[in-house]
């Protein structure tokens, strides 16, 4: 639909009649390429500060921060967006960046930090559901089994189906865990190395 202009036999007034598509129009917001509003005090568009984060968690809304920081006119403190993904902590300098063509800053990145930083949440690209007497089998194009995946009492287990396993890398290969068991139920346990052998802990136990 079109507005049309329709003149009122009792009146020389003419008005327009408007359509939904026509109210839509008029109430889109403003574009990123049309002249952007007026940025927050203390910020120039494309200035880059470094502000501190007073709390890492808005009452209703994620992906915001309360950040603080000086200017001209005394400290600023705004709840801002801050980078999909980015951790945050209380007490965190970040970078506060004040595009040109938005209206609030963006809290792009963490300066430093005092506690260790908390891996990123991972959005869920698949789940299977395994019961207490299932398992997750991987095999060959022939059938062969070579791997199982099920959960035991003590947590997961990743069971090697062969004979014999290879573990190979072209890089380094870290193993962390709070301890760390080596069990061989039969026939021993080699170390081999092109340099040296490093062995620290508090104390070394030999029989």
């Amino acid at each position: 639909m079109t507005a049309q202009r329709i003149s009122d036999p009792g009146s020389a007034v003419l008005y327009e009649e408007r359509s939904p598509v026509d109210e839509l129009v008029d109430a889109a917001p403003a574009r990123l390429d049309e002249a952007p509003p007026e940025p927050l005090a203390g910020l120039r568009p494309g200035e880059v500060i470094v502000g501190e984060c007073v709390d890492a968690q808005h009452p209703t809304l994620i992906g915001r921060i309360l950040v603080r920081w000086a200017t001209p006119r005394g400290p600023q403190e705004r709840w801002l967006p801050s980078l999909h993904g980015l951790a945050v902590r209380a007490h965190d300098r970040v970078l506060v960046t004040q595009p040109s063509n938005w209206p609030e800053p963006l809290v792009t990145g963490v300066v430093d930090g005092f506690v260790l930083r908390p891996e990123a949440p991972r959005a869920e690209a698949a789940r299977l559901v395994l019961h207490s007497d299932e398992a997750l089998r991987v095999t060959t194009a022939e059938g062969e089994p070579l791997v199982d995946v099920f959960a035991s009492e003590t947590g997961p287990v990743i069971r090697l189906l062969s004979e014999e396993v290879d573990l190979e890398l072209k890089g380094a290969l870290r193993v962390s865990a709070r301890s760390i068991d080596l069990v061989a139920r039969q026939g021993e346990v080699r170390l081999n190395a092109a340099d040296d052998v490093v062995v620290q802990g508090e104390n070394i136990h030999l029989n």
